[in-house]
């Protein structure tokens, strides 16, 4: 998230102060309380917005400040150092600033030089006002720039860095064929001045340094109260905690300020039931010093007698299948959810698996971890969310600590096969670990019928040892390019005048803004596509057939799912991988248990990629998954697990284009994490908006900033991704899918 983007009313100042003991009470004479929520149980659902000590360029936590101006992250070949190359004449950065004083602010960089390079010179504002004017040395270097205390803002602050030269090296380095506008190599910032307290929410207490916000959601009765314990200063300096309370229906309560002198203090949460956001904003106190806070035994008390009493309910652990089961997962490279019978969808597209739907679990809202095919396929592989994994790059491959699926089936006994079609997920990424056969098939010939005569003769070549298999079948028929063989064109795709249109020049001529995406092309385009979807379905039925020929498929657990979607001009992009909005994120997930056991149901709650895995080894009996996120969705019997009420989250890291999504009770948040992504957080109410089409951020601030701690807690965990050269090989593979030029 973007820190300080929440609203605030100004601090109060001094005399402010003086009015605690008139706005508040400590409960005496009040009618009973019970506890209804402890601000210290759940971190996730706090929002922080701290004074940022410093902030390394170039890896994955940096991203939430980055806005325009900026290329992908990148790690110098001598040092390893992180870094991130300015991209056009200007770059902005942001960060949350708590109270106003003169900083001042360290920068590490370096100018992009070339023979007969002019000096470099930055020119530097901050929220619109010019601060400094920079004139780079030819190496790395630093600088330092006050940052005066009039051109700041309380919250978000935007530091700008205009550029005198931007050049690409294709046009000013012989032999280069890079075409960025490049400027300047920006290492790090560091902000002298600033409570290097550490965040801390746990055991009792809430510790934040001077300066930061702490937003709680809770949905409170009403005559509900927040109680403090005490608050006790973590430093020499003083300060006091400004409470604010947010209601998005019922408007902004008065601000109450709590001096830290150890005495408790109360404030009222309104007369209407209603998600609250309870802001703890850390203000210095008299003299304009400031430190840290200790804020101890922060409850939400409720109108009632006695204390809540917090009950779980015992849960016993989900039977696997019993004997031991093949495990099929069968994906198909970017296909839709709504494309499939199914899913509702009207054309006869995908009768093989709706038969198949019939005698199986299907789960009716299943959520990709990203929209493109790397970082969900680890996803699925490692059990993991993309920040987590770290394979987000086109040159990122799977970290050699994280254990994989097909790692942990063949350490359990399970004979492992892979055969895909996606150069994504070959040997070159990482993503042959675990497997005793795998096989790539390359585009030009990687068809869905070439993969099941493959997979045939993988089959034929198995003993008959009783050992049990897992396979692993990555399609790409209805992947750009858009050319389904006949007799599929003919029955889908007809009415194309020149089915040429589907290749991929014109899907990437859609994406770079070079082809009109008129009204007939976009039709011509999802016939194209029906027709792939409609010849990768019979495909997958002559898997089952041969599974079940060969007396394995009621042996078999068959997991039909697909990487991501694909979009066709919904929100103005084309293809995948740019964006996380529904067309993209929306996935099937048909699971089918051995005999079709439990078939026939139909599953509601939001489900994620990174179930996959927990899933599978549940239902072979293996154990080890129980420190990963991911939830186990079925038991042997067929009986679909309760889904616990959690955040459901998307990330996407490509090419720059970096933003993150959340997914809960039905409530979608879409957060830019870098100005290629987008500009502003976008929040929609999926039951009644499914198309996305009308943001609730503005006027839902306290939704917004629910979902936004929730997502903001997962982007504290990052991992820098590992990378590996592409050869020439897989280059060409990955053009002629349209992922490189």
């Amino acid at each position: 998230m973007s820190p300080g983007r929440a609203r605030r009313r100004p601090a109060p100042g001094p005399i402010a102060l003086l009015a605690l003991a008139a706005a508040v009470g400590v409960g005496c004479g009040s009618e009973p309380r019970s506890v209804l929520a402890d601000l210290t149980a759940d971190p996730s659902a706090v929002l922080i917005a701290v004074e940022p000590t410093g902030i390394d360029l170039g890896t994955p936590s940096a991203r939430r400040h980055l806005g325009r101006g900026w290329f992908h992250d990148e790690r110098a070949r001598d040092s390893g150092e992180t870094f991130v190359w300015s991209d056009g004449p200007l770059s902005e950065l942001s960060f949350h600033l708590g109270w106003r004083r003169d900083l001042e602010l360290e920068i590490r960089c370096r100018p992009f030089l070339f023979p007969g390079a002019k000096p470099q010179v930055v020119s530097l504002e901050l929220n619109s006002h010019p601060v400094a004017e920079l004139t780079l040395a030819t190496g790395p270097a630093e600088y330092r720039v006050v940052l005066p205390a009039s051109a700041q803002v309380e919250g978000r602050n935007t530091l700008v860095a205009r550029y005198r030269r931007f050049d690409a090296p294709a046009a000013v380095v012989p032999g280069s064929d890079d075409r960025r506008q490049l400027a300047v190599a920006w290492d790090r910032i560091r902000l002298a001045g600033v409570d290097p307290t550490p965040v801390r929410v746990a055991d009792g207490a809430v510790e934040l340094p001077a300066g930061a916000w702490a937003d709680h959601f809770v949905e409170p009765p009403p005559r509900s109260v927040l109680e403090v314990g005490r608050c006790e200063l973590l430093g020499s300096g003083s300060a006091a905690v400004a409470v604010s309370v947010l209601d998005d229906g019922a408007g902004d309560a008065p601000t109450v300020v709590g001096r830290c002198d150890g005495a408790p203090f109360e404030v009222p949460l309104g007369d209407i039931k209603s998600l609250k956001k309870i802001r703890l904003h850390v203000v210095p106190g008299d003299g304009g010093s400031a430190t840290g806070v200790r804020l101890v035994a922060p409850l939400v008390r409720a109108p009632g007698v006695g204390e809540a009493v917090a009950e779980t309910a015992a849960t016993s652990p989900p039977a696997p299948v019993e004997p031991r089961p093949n495990l099929v997962v069968y994906l198909v490279d970017a296909l839709r959810a709504d494309h499939l019978g199914v899913y509702g969808c009207e054309r006869p597209l995908s009768p093989h698996l709706d038969a198949m739907a019939v005698d199986s679990v299907v789960f009716t809202d299943a959520i990709a971890q990203s929209s493109w095919t790397k970082a969900a396929v680890a996803s699925i592989f490692t059990g993991l969310w993309p920040r987590e994994h770290g394979v987000n790059g086109p040159d990122d491959r799977l970290p050699e600590d994280l254990q994989t699926l097909p790692e942990r089936l063949h350490d359990a006994g399970y004979r492992t096969a892979a055969i895909v079609a996606n150069a994504y997920v070959g040997r070159p990424f990482g993503f042959a670990r675990g497997f005793d056969h795998f096989e790539f098939i390359e585009h030009s010939r990687g068809r869905s019928e070439v993969l099941h005569e493959r997979v045939t003769a993988w089959l034929d070549g198995l003993p008959d040892d009783g050992r049990p298999f897992f396979l692993y079948v990555h399609t790409i028929d209805p992947h750009a390019p858009y050319a389904p063989p006949p007799p599929y064109l003919e029955r889908f795709a007809g009415e194309v005048a020149d089915p040429s249109v589907g290749e991929v020049e014109t899907v990437r001529g859609l994406v770079l803004g070079t082809v009109d995406p008129s009204p007939d092309l976009t039709r011509d385009l999802r016939a194209l596509y029906d027709g792939e979807v409609a010849a990768n379905d019979a495909s997958f039925g002559r898997l089952l057939d041969e599974l079940a020929g060969r007396g394995e498929l009621d042996r078999s657990v068959v997991v039909f799912t697909s990487d991501h979607g694909e979009a066709f001009g919904e929100h103005g992009t084309f293809t995948h991988g740019l964006d996380l909005y529904h067309e993209v994120l929306a996935v099937p997930l048909v699971v089918r248990l051995p005999g079709g056991v439990g078939g026939g149901r139909r599953v509601d709650a939001t489900v994620q990629h990174i179930d996959l895995l927990p899933t599978l080894l549940s239902l072979a009996g293996v154990e080890g998954a129980a420190e990963l996120p991911g939830a186990v969705l079925l038991g042997g019997d067929g009986h679909p697990r309760d889904v616990p009420s959690r955040a459901v989250l998307a990330y996407l890291d490509y090419w720059g284009r970096t933003g993150a999504a959340a997914i809960r009770d039905g409530w979608k948040l879409i957060e830019p994490l870098s100005g290629a992504f987008g500009t502003g957080t976008e929040l929609y109410r999926l039951p009644d908006d499914p198309g996305e089409s009308r943001n609730l951020a503005s006027s839902a601030p306290v939704r917004t900033g629910w979902l936004l701690a929730q997502l903001d807690h997962a982007l504290l965990t990052d991992r820098l991704g590992e990378r590996t050269r592409i050869d020439s090989e897989t280059r060409e593979q990955l053009k002629a899918l349209g992922y490189l030029e």
